[in-house]
């Protein structure tokens, strides 16, 4: 997570999202860097505006002050991202190179299943415990590279976006029917919030290109 406090701007890390090329892009705007070791790097925006009182309960410096915004990916490129990721590069975590997907889906480690027992979804990092979203803005991956720099024009950034952190596994074997539809079903809450980014990015851009 970024906190631009000059820019009044705060970057959600999602996982898998071009997170680390964003960070890099925006970094020298960035008043507050919270990252380092990936379970600091990606965290909520709820865990995150908990994360610094000393910021957000200033007068000026409430959340509402600041455009909060990170990206989401169509959970099955995004969970396939993940799989191809922890097979090919060096990690913490990685998965064994003859495994198969489907295999990876039987084992549900913490790529799908949290501790105790709530599923790893997108939606968590820009929801509230209560579910409303609380994000100005949740970028579409396939929409990234336009979306980004209409932000950055409205925030008064001068930032290229590079390409760090890739997966080097490039492809991977087609997910079978059955496994795309179990796959569905158990991200229909992340493919929900997906239906509603239209509405929600148009008015957060609208009140952001307002205020700049």
């Amino acid at each position: 997570m970024l906190i631009g406090l000059e820019k009044k701007f705060i970057f959600v890390a999602n996982t898998k999202t071009a997170s680390t090329s964003i960070e890099d892009a925006l970094a020298p705007y960035a008043g507050i860097s919270h990252g380092g070791d990936p379970r600091r790097k990606h965290i909520s925006l709820h865990e995150g505006l908990n994360a610094y009182p000393q910021v957000f309960r200033q007068p000026g410096q409430e959340p509402r002050h600041f455009f909060k915004f990170g990206v989401m990916r169509d959970p099955l490129e995004w969970i396939g991202s993940w799989f191809r990721y922890r097979k090919s590069n060096r990690v913490e975590s990685p998965l064994p190179a003859d495994m198969t997907f489907e295999e990876f889906w039987q084992q549900a480690d913490w790529n799908f299943i949290r501790a105790g027992g709530r599923r790893f979804l997108q939606r968590d990092m820009f929801c509230g415990p209560e579910g409303g979203v609380l994000a100005d803005m949740i970028i579409p991956y396939d929409q990234l590279g336009p979306l980004f720099a209409q932000v950055c024009e409205a925030l008064g950034i001068a930032a290229a976006l590079p390409r760090e952190n890739v997966s080097r596994l490039k492809t991977m074997d087609e997910i079978s029917p059955d496994l795309k539809t179990r796959l569905r079903e158990f991200y229909a809450p992340d493919y929900a919030l997906i239906a509603r980014l239209a509405g929600i990015n148009q008015q957060g851009l609208a009140r952001l290109v307002t205020a700049s």
